[in-house]
């Protein structure tokens, strides 16, 4: 963990009040993903194009299921307790390009959640807690900070991040260093969840100020605060 990272990213979360507001940088172009059912608007950098939804899938069970997904095999019930909602990037793994981003927004069926989840605001705290942790863990890569929360629109928003150099099924490093973030919420009677990966902490962080709106008409930053 690079020194003075906890400090600074602790001393932005705790003036996350007047950041959690705050637009883009003007001029910057953004798509937007809106769904209705959901009262949900998010907008994220107009760089990020769509990307089939397995590319996100990975981090998705394993937010779900925790690590040892990737290892297992499909866990059960994997294709009924996660709807991918958004799967964007820019560029790609492997594609040869110098830096590359993916991020995935998908929707958790409330039904795999412990069954009191939606009835007791602790049980859901600790469901969401356990589902950003476990987005976050992978052999390779160090939390920059434990699981935290921050309220974004009136609703408890849960994240986590770690950075470092993910280790292959082989056991061999890939060589390439990364971020990783993950965020979740409970809102409206739904379950939402967001995975953000990047090879570049600038343009990680720049995807931390997507914007997330859940209806009432001002959107704020996914992330209150920078990380790296």
């Amino acid at each position: 963990m690079k020194p003075g990272l906890i400090a600074v990213l602790l001393v932005s979360v705790a003036a996350f009040g007047q950041a959690a507001s705050a637009p883009p940088p003007a001029g910057e172009p953004m798509r937007v993903y809106t769904n209705p059912e959901l009262h949900l608007t998010f907008s994220y950098p107009a760089e990020l194009t769509p990307r089939d939804a397995a590319t996100v899938l990975a981090a998705e069970r394993q937010m779900i299921y925790g690590a040892d997904a990737a290892t297992e095999g499909d866990p059960p019930r994997a294709d009924k307790c996660t709807k991918v909602l958004l799967a964007v990037g820019e560029n790609g793994a492997g594609s040869g390009a110098t830096s590359w981003a993916r991020v995935g927004l998908f929707e958790v069926d409330v039904r795999c959640l412990p069954a009191q989840a939606l009835r007791n605001k602790k049980v859901m705290d600790t469901t969401l807690t356990k589902l950003v942790q476990q987005g976050t863990t992978e052999m390779g890569m160090m939390p920059i900070e434990p699981p935290m929360f921050y309220d974004l629109e009136g609703q408890r928003m849960h994240f986590s991040a770690a950075q470092g150099t993910p280790v292959t099924m082989t056991d061999l490093q890939t060589g390439e260093e990364q971020v990783i973030g993950a965020a979740a919420v409970a809102v409206n009677g739904h379950v939402l969840g967001w995975v953000i990966e990047a090879n570049d902490a600038a343009l990680f962080n720049r995807l931390l100020g997507s914007q997330v709106d859940f209806g009432g008409g001002k959107g704020q930053r996914l992330f209150p605060a920078r990380v790296q």
